[in-house]
């Protein structure tokens, strides 16, 4: 999920930028690098999906045949 830099959202911990996105059985919540690595067993226990922001992945190339 790539969000716009204008976009900027906040931890539900603390005051950093959220780097990830965590979708639970009642709700969502917002963590920065260092609380989704705090609170890493609980999430895994609670959660069902997990989407990292602002994530840039490549699209691959086709390669063209020469002639």
């Amino acid at each position: 999920m790539i969000m716009p830099e204008s976009n900027w959202i906040k931890c539900d911990s603390c005051s950093a930028q959220a780097k990830y996105l965590i979708r639970g059985t009642n709700g969502e919540l917002y963590f920065c690098g260092h609380h989704r690595n705090k609170f890493t067993e609980t999430i895994d226990k609670w959660a069902y999906e997990i989407v990292e922001l602002n994530k840039v992945e490549e699209t691959p190339q086709l390669e063209t045949e020469e002639v």
